[in-house]
Parts: structure tokens; C-alpha cells; sequence
């Protein structure tokens, strides 16, 4: 096992810009993947020491697949590393030494309150404030910022429960919201670009991420309230609304590639025997379960 792990550091949230940084993000990701299989079998770490090396190892994961490494070569990486630790006995003075760094990066990242997480396009903010009156947005990322009309999506906490939303700010009150992911049944991966020209699905942006229709499970906001103070921005006079889907979807939507988007499909009445007024929208994965168990560390 190496002496140095690259536990938390900036360097990772730039990997999916400059693949030639990719060798950082792997040496990054197998020794997280060791140290994880090696803590685990000992028991060496805590609950919430686990989840921050299980985060970074999910970064490191997601900034590799954007760089453009196949999922066949990452889970490799992580075989290898696995079996590195195999049979290191559970007193091994270097391998505690290197438990002994987790645990103190550990405390550091415990003590963050806030910390982005990448996408190709976009990023996640994180927030585990120490008001909790305050903190409802755990993860959240801006799909629309226009001085009209503001659209979020992301993860929150109301009434002591994790839930999936999406906050529509200073707009007519839609009639519906439907998202719309991939179904590793009917596509075990994202399309890359030769399948996206031959289905003739969009290749540029957030959208060109996303699957064709013919190959998603459809989830329905099934609650839609005021949106709770916390949720809206601080300016006077912002309202808006909250969809929000159930426990299912956000687990769901927690274990997509990070290299795939989802679509939200948004709909408003035009009144009785009209069309109704629809607009799609795009939300990127990137690395939003790494930011999930950064944001609820403290939960």
C-alpha cells in the first residue's frame, strides 16, 4: 500500500477538464479503493470515516469516466487495489500509519461546511451549515439562472427526511413535473457519440448526456407545496414552488453514471381544451452521490 493518499484535494474537481490529469485521478482512486477494502475487512474506521473515503473514491470514480477511461478499465483499478490489501494483516505499522492520515483528513472534511462537486458542465454546491433551521438544501445544482425565472434540483432535508426536489422560483405554478432516467434494464450504459448520432439524439451540452425516452423509467413529483424558507432566494418577494419525488427516485437517481444527465419534463395549463404549455430541462449526475454523503455527514 502507498504511504500517500490523495484523500481530499481541489486537484480532483478539475479531472473531467484535463484528461491528462487522469493519472492523478487514478493513482487518487486505487488508493482510496485500497483503503476502504482494508479499513472495512479490519474495522479500523467509523461509520462516517468509511463514507469520506467511499466520497473521494466516488470522485476520483466520476472524474476517470469523464476523462474518457471505460467503466471496464475503472472497476480493473479498483480490482487490483482490492486485491493489494487481500492479505496485509490488520497490524501492518504502515498500512495503520496511512489510517491514522484518513481519520485526520477526516476531521478536516467533517468540519467543511460547504464543497463543490464536479460534472462535465455543471457542478453540485453541498451544504451542511451548522444552523440546521437553515440548511435545507443539502445538494443542489442551478439548472435555469435567468433573471425571471430561477430553476434548482437537488437533495434536501424537511421533517428529518432526505428528499429529491425541484424549486421553481418566480413562475406560474406548473400542473406536473416528470423526470425521466435511464433504466439499466433497457440501457445498461449511457450512449456514447456513435449511438447518439445513429438515434439522433442531441450531442452537445448537458442535453447530449442524456438517454433516448424509449430507454427511461418515468418518476412523478408526487408532492407540490410552497416552497419552504431556505429553499427560494434571499431576495424580497421571491416565491416559488417545490415538486418533490419520493425516497425510491432519489436512490435512483443517486447511483446513475456520473457521466449521464436526466431530463425533467415540466408542464402548465393553458386552460380547458388547450395544449398544455410544456418545457424540458436537463439535470447532470456528475459526481451528486459523492456530494450526497458529504452533505449528510452531519445529518
Amino acid at each position: 500500500m502507498k504511504k500517500t493518499i490523495l484523500f481530499i484535494g481541489g486537484l480532483l474537481l478539475t479531472m473531467q477538464i484535463n484528461p491528462a490529469l487522469a493519472i492523478d485521478a487514478s493513482s487518487g482512486y486505487s488508493n482510496r479503493s485500497a483503503v476502504f477494502t482494508y479499513a472495512q475487512r479490519c474495522e479500523l474506521l467509523n461509520l462516517s470515516q468509511l463514507q469520506a473515503v467511499k466520497s473521494g473514491q466516488l470522485q476520483a470514480r466520476g472524474a476517470l469516466l469523464r476523462s474518457g477511461m471505460t467503466l471496464r478499465k475503472v472497476n480493473s483499478l479498483r480490482d487490483i487495489a482490492d486485491a493489494s490489501v487481500r492479505d496485509v494483516d490488520c497490524a501492518n505499522e504502515e498500512a495503520l500509519v496511512e489510517i491514522e492520515r484518513v481519520k485526520k483528513a477526516h476531521n478536516t472534511w467533517l468540519n467543511m461546511h460547504r464543497l463543490p462537486y464536479s460534472a462535465k458542465y455543471r457542478e453540485w454546491i453541498t451544504s451542511r451549515d451548522t444552523t440546521l433551521e437553515e440548511r435545507r438544501w443539502r445538494v443542489v445544482q442551478n439548472i435555469v439562472l435567468e433573471e425571471d425565472t430561477v430553476v434548482r434540483f437537488g437533495s434536501t432535508t424537511l421533517q428529518g427526511r432526505h428528499s429529491l426536489d425541484l424549486v421553481i422560483e418566480n413562475n406560474s405554478t406548473p400542473k406536473a413535473v416528470l423526470l425521466r432516467m435511464r433504466d439499466p434494464r433497457k440501457l445498461e450504459s449511457p450512449p456514447n457519440q456513435f449511438m447518439r448520432k445513429l438515434l439522433k439524439l442531441p450531442l452537445d451540452g448537458v442535453a447530449g448526456l442524456s438517454p433516448p425516452d424509449s430507454a427511461t423509467n418515468t418518476h412523478f413529483a408526487s408532492l407540490r407545496v410552497t416552497a419552504e424558507p431556505g429553499l427560494v432566494s434571499k431576495e424580497e418577494n421571491t416565491r416559488g414552488v417545490r415538486f418533490g419525488f419520493d425516497e425510491e427516485t432519489l436512490e435512483a437517481f443517486s447511483v446513475l453514471d456520473p457521466r449521464e444527465a436526466v431530463s425533467i419534463d415540466i408542464y402548465w395549463s393553458n386552460g380547458f381544451g388547450r395544449k398544455d404549455r410544456h418545457k424540458r430541462l436537463f439535470v447532470e449526475v456528475g459526481d451528486f452521490l459523492a456530494a450526497r454523503m458529504f452533505a449528510e455527514a452531519k445529518d
